[in-house]
Formats: structure tokens, C-alpha cells, sequence
């Protein structure tokens, strides 16, 4: 093992890891490529700057059996945000704009909102309130803090009557998420205009009410873009990729680099794992109507390798700089990386499992106690919905990260390998 993510390696045991222990980790990541239970699996373990772990099984394509390379090109989805919220931070260093600003001031579509007044219990079901015009003025507007820290109180398939849901087609159809994308994105409009039509929805609460999970990077991405000129790929390469080294890495892949995107999976109905999107039907290649850019992860979010997502997580737990590069400051990552949630409306976020608050675009663990296995508090990361996740303990000076590719793969109650992955790199401590 040498100069993976051009970082120093060195053996487990001289960075206080049973090398034992960790080695019971990979053999489960081996045995779940065995199982079926995944295509294809990367793991990779830093502590104090060096890699201590980095390892492969399976396939980028559970059929035709091709092997996984540690080059893969991993659809990131959703953990796009803890990029995208780097990104924000290193604009707000530069005194572009201010948390706590209003996003009207760049986004006016998102002016003189109305939100869902509470409903009687008829209509929790019939969900008529929205028809019935059962709205109020919005208490304050939406700032950019809450985007970063999910509580904007935007509509969204969880917060709101399911007879509604044909109000939010618009606003996600062809993103892979919307309720007839069967998990493929091809989009037949741009961003741009699906947060135009979010736009024209009342808020489902008052801003600061609730971390729920919504659109809210997809709007902080449109904010960024206009308050910046740039397109959030380019942002994206200029401000994080290149100081960080980082190349080949971005919304889009190159045709001649297809061979190495990754075949995104789902369960069927029997509970195998068979290929849902090919990288040569992927939008992601092809591309459709204009470039989905979107800092959320919808539409697959930005596409890296395992060795580029390990430079991101070494540059965060290094204080914000890498091989002589800053890309935050050190107290900016403090600030990031605080659990904001409880000082806003008092609550753990129901996403990750008990124990976690949530910063700027990351979930933040605040207790150990009543949680189901070791770790640190103040440990931060966040996940995709294709199963990668990524964790940083700067107080064991330590990141994990893991990546697979089946789509929704957090949400299938048997899935639990990435949980496996970080439960035993703390049981290999020492």
C-alpha cells in the first residue's frame, strides 16, 4: 500500500490499530461481495495523516463481474453536500455573503411566501388545506443558514399530506427521486427551473421549526451560482478540486472514463442486487437537457473516486489545509461541524439513527450514550443514497470512509455494511 490519495501510508498497529481487528473488518466487506449482499465494495481508513487501510472487493457491474478499482467513479448522491457546504463556507470566508443573510437577496423567486397552516384531522388526509388556500405569511424569511442546516421548511415528500404529492412532480420529476423516476434521473428540464417551481409552493413550516429533509442544497446551489457567476462543477473544480489535487472528478464523466463509473444497482424483488443504471444508458455520459448540477446529490449529485472523497475527508480533518493548500480555515470547520440543529429547534435528526445532530451540511454525533455502537462526539459526516459514507473524528484524529453502489441502499432495513465498516475501525482501536 503506497501513496493511495498521493497521502503517506503506514502500518496500523504504529498508528494505535489492532491490525487483527481490522483485518475482521475487511473480511466482512469480502464476505458481503460473497453474499450478494453488494456489488462492490471500498473501504479506506486514515489516522494522524496516513492511510491506514485501503482495500477492494467486487465489481463495478454485479453481472458482467468487471472488477472494482480504487479509480471507480462513485455517483455520490447526497454526500455532494458536505462539497457544496465546504464550498459555501470558503465564500462566506471571502465575504460574499453571510449565513444568517436572506436568500431573497439573490433568490427574489423566493419572496412573499405563504406556509401550510396546521391542518384539521380530515384533512391530514385528504390534504385539502393546500387547495383550500389553508395557508400564512411566512414569519421571517429563509437565510442561507437554514439551507445549510436543513430547516428552511420547503415542501417535501416527508413533511407533507400524500394527497399533495402531485403538487411536488414538478419540482422533482426526472431527478431520480420524483415518484415516477424509478430511481433513474433524466431530466427533461434544467435545474434552474425545478427550484422555480419549488418556489411556487408554500413552505410545509416556518423556517427554524424543524431539520427535515428537503430541497434545500438544490436552492443553496441556484444561491451559489448567482451570488458567484460560476456553475457549481466549476466552482467545484476551481475552489476544492484543484487545491486539493483532485482530477477527473465532477458532475459529468468524460466518455473515454465511463469504463470506470460504476453500475448503479437496486434490489429486486427476491432481494438480489441486479443493475438499474449502466454507464452507457447514464445520463451522467450522455448527458439530457442541459447540465443537472446540483449540490443536493439529485441526479446522481457530483461523481469521485475513492481516493479524491479521501483527500476532501484528510483536508477536513487536517484543519482545512492539505499538502500546503488551505481550502478552510481551521475555526471555520469548527463552526461547520457544530451540531447548529438543537440551538435552532431543540432535535436530533431522524435520519441517521439516535445520537446525531446536524452543522452545515453534516450530521454531527452528540452522544454516545443509548447509541448502538463506539465512537467519538463531535464526530462528523454524512452519507449517499447509494450506500457511501464518510465519518471524521478529529478527537481520535481518524476518518473512515466506504463506498457502494446500490441506490437507496441506507433505506433497505437488512442493509447495514457501512454501519459494520465504522463499528469495527473504533472496535480496532487501541
Amino acid at each position: 500500500m503506497t501513496d493511495f490519495a498521493n497521502l503517506p501510508a503506514a502500518d496500523p498497529a504504529s498508528l494505535g490499530i489492532d491490525p487483527t481487528r481490522l483485518a475482521r473488518v475487511d473480511s466482512r466487506m469480502a464476505q458481503a461481495v460473497a453474499n450478494g449482499e453488494v456489488p462492490g465494495v471500498v473501504t479506506v481508513l486514515l489516522r494522524h495523516g496516513h492511510v491506514a487501510h485501503v482495500s477492494s472487493h467486487g465489481y463495478l457491474d454485479a453481472e458482467r463481474q468487471t472488477p472494482l478499482p480504487l479509480d471507480a467513479l462513485f455517483r455520490m448522491y447526497s454526500q455532494t453536500k458536505p462539497v457544496t457546504a465546504a464550498l459555501t463556507m470558503q465564500l462566506q470566508e471571502e465575504g460574499l455573503f453571510y449565513v444568517d443573510e436572506p436568500i431573497t437577496k439573490w433568490l427574489p423567486e423566493f419572496e412573499n411566501r405563504q406556509v401550510l397552516s396546521p391542518l384539521d384531522p380530515p384533512n391530514k388526509v385528504r390534504g385539502q388545506g393546500l387547495l383550500l388556500g389553508q395557508t400564512v405569511p411566512m414569519t421571517r424569511q429563509i437565510t442561507i443558514r437554514d439551507l445549510l442546516t436543513m430547516t428552511s421548511g420547503l415542501p417535501s415528500f416527508g413533511n407533507i399530506p400524500s394527497a399533495m404529492f402531485p403538487l411536488l412532480e414538478p419540482v422533482w420529476k426526472g431527478t431520480g427521486f420524483g415518484p415516477t423516476d424509478n430511481g433513474v434521473s433524466d431530466p427533461d428540464v434544467v435545474h434552474e427551473d425545478l427550484i422555480k417551481a419549488m418556489a411556487q409552493l408554500p413552505n410545509a413550516r416556518q423556517p427554524g421549526a424543524a431539520w427535515e429533509y428537503a430541497m434545500d442544497f438544490d436552492v443553496l446551489t441556484v444561491l451559489l451560482e448567482r451570488a458567484s457567476g460560476q456553475n457549481l462543477d466549476e466552482l467545484f473544480q476551481e475552489r476544492i478540486f484543484g487545491p486539493l489535487g483532485v482530477e477527473g472528478c465532477g458532475f459529468y464523466c468524460p466518455p473515454q472514463d465511463a469504463g470506470r463509473l460504476v453500475t448503479n444497482h437496486v434490489w429486486d424483488a427476491n432481494g438480489a442486487v441486479i443493475p438499474m443504471e449502466r454507464p452507457e444508458d447514464s445520463e451522467k455520459v450522455r448527458e439530457s437537457v442541459g447540465r443537472q448540477i446540483s449540490g443536493n446529490g439529485l441526479f446522481g449529485g457530483v461523481l469521485m473516486t475513492p481516493a479524491a472523497y479521501t483527500r476532501f475527508a484528510a483536508m477536513l480533518l487536517n484543519g482545512g489545509e492539505l499538502d500546503g493548500q488551505r481550502v478552510l480555515g481551521r475555526k471555520t470547520i469548527e463552526l461547520m461541524t457544530a451540531n447548529h440543529v438543537g440551538a435552532l429547534c431543540g432535535t436530533e435528526i431522524d435520519l441517521t439513527g439516535p445520537g446525531f445532530g446536524f452543522g452545515f451540511g453534516y450530521a454531527v454525533r452528540n452522544r454516545i450514550a443509548g447509541t448502538a455502537y463506539p465512537g467519538s462526539i463531535g464526530t462528523y459526516g454524512w452519507g449517499g443514497a447509494a450506500g457511501t459514507w464518510f465519518f471524521v473524528d478529529p478527537a481520535e484524529n481518524l476518518a473512515g470512509l466506504f463506498f457502494t453502489h446500490v441506490f437507496l441502499y441506507q433505506f433497505n432495513p437488512v442493509a447495514y455494511l457501512e454501519t459494520d465498516f465504522e463499528k469495527g475501525v473504533y472496535e480496532a482501536l487501541v
